[in-house]
């Protein structure tokens, strides 16, 4: 039992780890732990997945990490109430009766989280870019602006924010669209 027990994660962050026996539960955590998959248990349990353990993996939610809300479920039911309760709440339930069919799906899981984060992103992070107009090249000069530029420095991506730091920072608003020899392109480089 302590061995298990110090399979938890004692920073609270983690995902739930659910199987129908002991035995089964210790070689779920001893894969969990090892070098190549290390994923974090916040909680454990013995048993079929009722509401009770739901509420316990939404905490990660609250936590602002939906990564780790998330119910890894081992050869154990899953009743009808904690399936509606989990969809309701955003938490996810994996069950699975072979290890590593759950580890492929936590996997996969992480992945659509990391693309998720980085397409929240996207208009957080900036990179910085000096541009240069080409007086010749100006097709509209009000909403929206059309131009023509030559990148300077850094990398222009769409949605890139656009001011004239030399006039008090106006704000200009964000790149739409790029275009190079009349094809869209995602970034531009000097």
């Amino acid at each position: 039992m302590e061995n298990i027990f110090d399979s938890v994660d004692k920073t609270g962050e983690g995902v739930y780890v659910q199987a129908s026996t002991l035995g089964s539960l210790e070689a779920l955590l001893t894969f969990l732990k090892t070098d190549a998959v290390k994923i974090p248990v916040s909680a454990i349990n013995i048993g079929p997945v009722h509401k009770r353990d739901i509420m316990r993996a939404g905490v990660m939610l609250e936590k602002k990490m939906k990564k780790y809300a998330v119910i890894l479920a081992f050869d154990v039911p899953v009743s009808r109430e904690a399936t509606e309760l989990a969809e309701e709440m955003g938490v996810k339930i994996m069950t699975a009766d072979i290890i590593y069919h759950l580890f492929d799906q936590f996997t996969e899981y992480l992945k659509v989280c990391k693309q998720q984060e980085q397409e929240a992103a996207k208009f957080e992070a900036v990179f910085p870019c000096r541009l240069k107009i080409i007086p010749t090249c100006i097709f509209n000069k009000k909403d929206p602006i059309v131009l023509g530029v030559e990148v300077v420095e850094g990398i222009a991506k769409i949605g890139t924010p656009l001011c004239i730091p030399s006039q008090g920072k106006i704000d200009l608003g964000r790149i739409g669209s790029m275009e190079k020899e009349h094809k869209a392109v995602e970034t531009a480089k000097p």
